[in-house]
């Protein structure tokens, strides 16, 4: 199952939000972690040979926590999700921390 790490950036009117993801895939399954806003939470969802996802979590903001559902495209180098919240669309994209990079 491979296990990368991004850089992610999310896209919101106000701004962008920067954190990381984990995510771990095989099997047609895909979960992990978001760390966005301040906050890691867990996602998990499916995921086909091809790297095309679709993911469900929860953000949590200054005020209250948004369940999001995101469908995208993920690989060992890259992801772009697209994110949708209660209100909102955001788009998510991401690059791959080398492993040597990687906090543990």
């Amino acid at each position: 199952m491979p296990k990368q790490h991004y850089d992610i950036v999310m896209q919101t009117s106000i701004g962008k939000r920067y954190g990381t993801m984990t995510a771990e895939w095989g099997g047609g399954q895909i979960s992990g972690l978001m760390e966005l806003l301040g906050h890691t939470e867990a996602f998990h969802g499916k995921v086909d040979e091809t790297g095309n996802c679709h993911i469900k979590g929860h953000l949590i903001s200054l005020n209250r926590t948004i369940p999001y559902t995101a469908v995208g495209k993920i690989s060992s180098s890259m992801l772009q999700l697209s994110l949708q919240g209660e209100r909102n669309h955001f788009k998510i994209t991401g690059s791959v921390i080398p492993e040597s990079e990687v906090d543990t």
